[in-house]
């Protein structure tokens, strides 16, 4: 047999998969609360409902008719309360409630809610948090969050913390265009990072990662980068920067400060402008900034009794903001095109004209969220985190400007704006109609971005179409998708979604959000100054479920399979790793072999190798594996992690890859005849590694052969050469 590492052709596919987009995750059975009328549900014996998707991994868990009681007699913290529900309900939830950590309380309306952090061999798990939302006697409503389980894969070379940090800089210099010199590297402790939580590409294992802060020297470039030090590669990155009483606003006058050098409003990298107390400035930007960052601050008052200064406004609990910003470092020509919330300046940054009120509430929202539910800004966590911001800054602008309200702008994002650089559309977004800024407004639209090339993170601005469709349809109401929504107003609103920001765990997807909201606006049903009532949630129910956010999105990778459903142990019986040259492996065919698994994607894979079946333009039309007879126990699953790298514009009649069986090595059938999930055959671009899982059931007692193959190429003249990646193939059974 023959076994080579695949070379040329190879180069040209691995720059345009350089990083990957969501892969969804799989709907629930039911949707909305699961105490209101409107959508009922099967209830469970023991007073809830468990969250579980056709994937078969549990998301939470809701109270039914009233909230679960604390053991009689018991007394103590919120963070007592959640532990002792935790212990009760961890098995259902498929969890170890050992590795979970309180890490903090915030009060909501109606009682607390508290955050518990997992943490595995002393390690806090990245996106692996719950949330326990708590009546005013520590009754359980509901327990929301994922986890993981299982071993944890140590890397094994000798991978210097020196080395990692020059991986993370030089990937966020190769992404923000700078050069690498001139970026800060702070070191944050070691992570595990499993791409399962946050619905990204990757075998769903657990790895140990370097967290590592890149940033220039004024904020302007900010990223979280974790490093896998196994792989020598990266395995997550996202920027912080979110494309704030007592205030105060500095100007640069849209001087270029180069290579990100100076945006620090401080009044020592840039001078003060004007301060809390001070009479207007006489630069436009400055005082529009300036009211309406006091605006913003007194509507979070009104309708949140929060002191958003002393929430984000470090030791001095000041509101800080620079204008006129201009960074050809950051972003090509001045002025800057854009505003943002920078973590690490703990500040609002804005270009020449960017600041309308809605833009402004938008990213001190963005302030607000990571001092809160800490939203990861990647994949669908990050759309919800853009959505959070689009909706707060919306309701802000509107509860400001009456007269805007019931006008055609009303509903934009953005629209305030002059902003002096011409790249810089206006409005932004359109929260009414997602689809007219070419945004999905429901997660099976066709225009869900899956963002192939993370430009985007993850399609972050893009996929907030849904939740805020959702947002407008809560607040103003309207027919959508067959369902006749009745608004409920702003202020309503609000009180939802300040709810929910508290409530929705760091690495939340649509599927969360779709519980949450309902649930964050029946907690407030009778609460003094809320108005709210039960017909006013069933309305919650129907925008939730008129955006489908119940429902995997269109346009993505797969799914990354789970083995086995929650609770259940891998008891397995075959696996070939491809970590070396097969023998129970055909592997002798033309356009087949043995290469690197990751290919340099942006996110890793697990091993050194992986299983390689590729086609080329002119060369090579087909290709296939073949393995040895397998036996098949009672029960028996196979699953397999997979990529296919067939050019993001392959035609419709391109390649195609597939999974075959036989018994008797002659008569061949598709494999996506049993039950599977992701069986295939797969075509176009996988966006990274998903995975296949088959139930084998039907073959137990058999031995049998496995077959995979590949047929067709691109017709791409830039990236000729089609490449499946095949890896971890394993027949078990749960248990």
């Amino acid at each position: 047999m023959k076994y080579r590492r695949a070379v040329g052709g190879l180069a040209a596919l691995a720059t345009v998969i350089s990083g990957s987009a969501l892969v969804a995750l799989a709907a629930p059975s039911y949707a909305g609360s699961s105490t209101g009328p409107a959508f009922p549900v099967e209830r469970s014996d023991d007073g809830v409902t468990l969250l579980e998707g056709a994937d078969g991994l549990v998301r939470g868990l809701l109270a039914d008719d009233a909230p679960v009681a604390l053991p009689q007699g018991m007394t103590g913290s919120p963070e007592d309360a959640a532990r002792t529900h935790l212990e009760r309900f961890a098995a259902k939830m498929g969890i170890d409630a050992d590795t979970l950590r309180p890490a903090g309380a915030s009060t909501v309306a109606g009682g607390e809610v508290v955050r518990l952090q997992q943490y595995i061999n002393g390690l806090p798990v990245v996106a692996g948090d719950v949330t326990a939302t708590l009546d005013h006697s520590g009754g359980l409503e509901a327990l929301l969050g994922e986890t993981v389980s299982g071993v944890v894969e140590a890397p094994t070379s000798l991978f210097s913390d020196a080395r990692a940090r020059v991986v993370a800089r030089e990937y966020v210099a190769d992404k923000a265009d700078v050069p690498a010199l001139g970026l800060r590297v702070e070191d944050q402790g070691d992570w595990i990072y499993n791409p399962r939580l946050l619905g990204a590409p990757g075998p769903a294992v657990n790895r140990e990662t370097q967290k590592l802060h890149v940033s220039s020297r004024d904020g302007l470039i900010d990223y979280t980068i974790f490093v896998d030090p196994g792989f020598e590669s990266v395995a997550l990155a996202y920027s912080n920067n979110h494309e704030a009483v007592n205030r105060k606003v500095c100007d640069l006058d849209n001087r270029d400060v180069g290579v990100p050098e100076s945006a620090a409003c401080d009044d020592l990298t840039v001078a003060y402008s004007r301060q809390e107390g001070q009479g207007p400035s006489g630069i436009a930007d400055v005082d529009t900034v300036y009211d309406n960052l006091g605006e913003t601050a007194e509507q979070y008052s009104r309708l949140a009794g929060l002191d958003v200064s002393a929430l984000v406004g470090g030791e001095d609990r000041s509101l800080r903001a620079t204008t006129r910003v201009c960074a050809t470092g950051y972003q090509e020509g001045c002025p800057l095109a854009n505003a943002f919330w920078s973590d690490t300046l703990q500040q609002l940054v804005y270009g020449d004209g960017v600041t309308g009120l809605d833009v402004t509430a938008h990213e001190l929202a963005h302030g607000v969220t990571a001092h809160t539910s800490q939203l990861y800004y990647v994949y669908q966590s990050g759309a919800i985190n853009e959505s959070m911001s689009d909706v707060f800054g919306n309701l802000i602008d509107l509860a400001a400007n009456p007269e805007k309200q019931g006008s055609a702008e009303a509903w934009y994002i953005g629209e305030d704006s002059r902003p002096g650089a011409a790249s810089m559309p206006v409005p932004l977004r359109s929260m009414a109609d997602p689809t007219a800024t070419q945004s999905p407004d429901r997660l099976t639209s066709s225009l869900w971005d899956a963002d192939p090339d993370h430009q985007d993170f993850g399609g972050v601005h893009s996929n907030s179409g849904p939740g805020n469709k959702a947002a407008y349809l809560i607040a103003q109401g309207d027919r959508f998708n067959g369902y006749d929504v009745r608004g409920l107003g702003l202020d309503k609103t609000f009180t939802i979604y300040w709810t929910a920001q508290r409530i929705l765990t760091s690495g939340a997807d649509y599927k969360e959000l779709f519980h949450v909201l309902p649930l964050s606006c029946r907690k407030n049903i009778g609460k003094p100054g809320t108005g709210i009532t039960e017909d006013d949630c069933a309305q919650v129910d129907k925008a939730v479920r008129a955006t489908e956010m119940h429902k995997d999105a269109a346009e993505s990778a797969p799914v990354a399979a789970a083995y086995c459903p929650a609770g259940e142990q891998v008891e397995a019986s075959y696996t070939q790793a491809f970590d070396a040259p097969p023998v129970d492996w055909d592997v002798d065919s033309e356009g087949s072999g043995l290469s690197v698994a990751d290919f340099g994607f942006a996110n890793v894979n697990r091993g050194a190798d992986a299983l390689l079946l590729s086609t080329t333009e002119g060369e090579i039309e087909e290709t296939s594996v073949t393995s040895e007879p397998i036996p098949v126990p009672a029960g028996g699953r196979l699953r397999l992690d997979y990529s296919t790298l067939f050019g993001l514009y392959a035609p419709v009649d391109g390649p195609t890859a597939r999974l075959e069986y036989s018994t008797d090595g002659l008569l061949w059938l598709p494999a996506q005849s049993l039950a599977a999930r992701n069986g295939g055959p797969w075509s176009g671009h996988s966006y990274g590694w998903s995975s296949a899982r088959y139930d084998l059931s039907s073959l137990a007692g058999h031995h049998v052969r496995f077959r995979i193959s590949v047929e067709g190429t691109t017709g791409d003249d830039n990236n000729p050469s089609s490449v499946l990646n095949v890896d971890n193939v394993k027949v078990y059974t749960c248990s």
